[in-house]
């Protein structure tokens, strides 16, 4: 009998907790938290970190190597906005970008750090230490419009200064002669899948002013949803120089350039795991030696198409064909005097883990005349490199 009445006596203090151990029921609630804390994915864990920040913060840090498989005999790599040395371990940047958008203003800080960085931004502004990549605030007083004050990337073409957000890893020869950023204004207008924009900037890839010529740009879009279309153009006065011989250095009366670009893409199949893009820019100088002299027309034309698709959940493949005509020399960066260049691009994406990404390319350059260089250290029409980047961003 006291031995069944024990018995029923412990059974009712753990049921109702009258003889319970508080250290027991905190202990247990502890696990279970740990236990939860176990079953947040990486992906989870950096998500409620960034919740924690009193602003949103994005970015990337990317890294690579190459071969030119020429040896001894050069390690540089042209027709590269970045990627541009090969036989060495290099870096590209670090990229912080921070934002912040409450009711209807805004803004965003946009930092590189490294080689990669520098390269797409004047000296001003840029060393090897630190490069301001975008510094806007914007002011959106309705849903169909929204003002935007500032230095920020371009609109202009398919492919983008941040690695993680273009297929290839090099650029293109239609990125490196285009815009790679703008200050200024513009204003952005949308009504439904459809948008307008128009701008005031500073000369091209300036983020300061030495004279009072200003450039003009606007933008025409669709963006459905599977994919979109844009039509571009961007002009102005740009003060300039030039020779009449060795020495005499004489400024141009007027100095026009218009540039007029095409960018669209399209997802395929039904699970949209394919994607295709094109894009199509025109360039063209018209400048005045004098008030009286004939007009000078200069022009450079490039054509781009893009193909991708994923392959599983954690690769993808794609590709990259191009053709650069430059009949009048006149486009800023390509290697040599030749009028005609191509190239094709094979890259592939492998997920890591988390936001890390392998990327293998090859990549292959040909142009009409010999402006690169081959294994025995003669001219050649030909350039190929084969490269691996990994490129994190999170």
């Amino acid at each position: 009998m006291r031995k069944t009445l024990f018995t029923f006596l412990t059974l009712a203090s753990i049921t109702t907790g009258a003889f319970a151990n508080p250290g027991l029921t905190l202990k247990k609630k502890k696990d279970d938290a740990d236990s939860t804390a176990e079953k947040l994915t990486y992906e989870e864990k950096v998500e409620e970190f960034k919740a924690k920040l009193p602003f949103e913060i994005s970015g990337s840090a990317d890294v690579y190597v190459q071969t030119n498989f020429n040896g001894k005999q050069t390690n540089g790599v042209l027709n590269r906005a970045f990627y541009g040395k090969a036989n060495s371990f290099e870096l590209g940047m670090i990229n912080l970008i921070m934002k912040k958008k409450i009711k209807k203003v805004g803004f965003v800080a946009d930092i590189g750090f490294g080689p990669r960085a520098e390269a797409a931004n004047n000296t001003l502004y840029a060393n090897t230490i630190l490069a301001i990549k975008q510094l806007y605030v914007t002011y959106a007083p309705a849903d169909w419009v929204e003002f935007t004050l500032g230095n920020f990337s371009t609109y202009f073409g398919y492919e983008l200064i941040e690695p993680q957000n273009n297929f290839n890893y090099s650029t293109s020869l239609a990125f490196q002669n285009g815009p790679f950023y703008h200050t200024g204004f513009k204003a952005n207008f949308t009504k439904g899948k459809f948008n307008a924009m128009v701008g005031f900037f500073n000369d091209t890839d300036t983020k300061s002013d030495d004279d009072r010529n200003k450039y003009v740009g606007a933008q025409a879009g669709y963006t459905g949803d599977n994919g979109g279309v844009y039509l571009n153009f961007i002009g102005g006065n740009e003060a300039t120089s030039y020779f009449i011989d060795d020495t005499t250095e004489l400024g141009a009366f007027k100095n026009y350039k218009n540039s007029y670009d095409l960018t669209g893409s399209i997802k395929l199949g039904k699970e949209k795991k394919g994607k295709l893009g094109v894009n199509v820019a025109y360039h063209q100088y018209r400048f005045k030696t004098t008030k009286d002299a004939d007009v000078v027309r200069n022009k450079y034309f490039t054509t781009y198409l893009y193909g991708q698709v994923d392959i599983s959940e954690r690769a993808s493949i794609g590709g990259r064909v191009g053709y650069f005509y430059n009949p009048d020399g006149v486009a800023p960066y390509v290697a040599g005097p030749a009028k005609n260049f191509a190239d094709i691009t094979l890259t592939a994406q492998i997920n890591v883990i988390g936001g890390l990404k392998l990327m293998p390319e090859y990549r292959f350059d040909f142009a009409t005349d010999k402006v690169f260089l081959n294994r025995k250290g003669e001219g050649s029409k030909f350039q190929n490199v084969l490269g691996l980047a990994a490129v994190y961003a999170f």
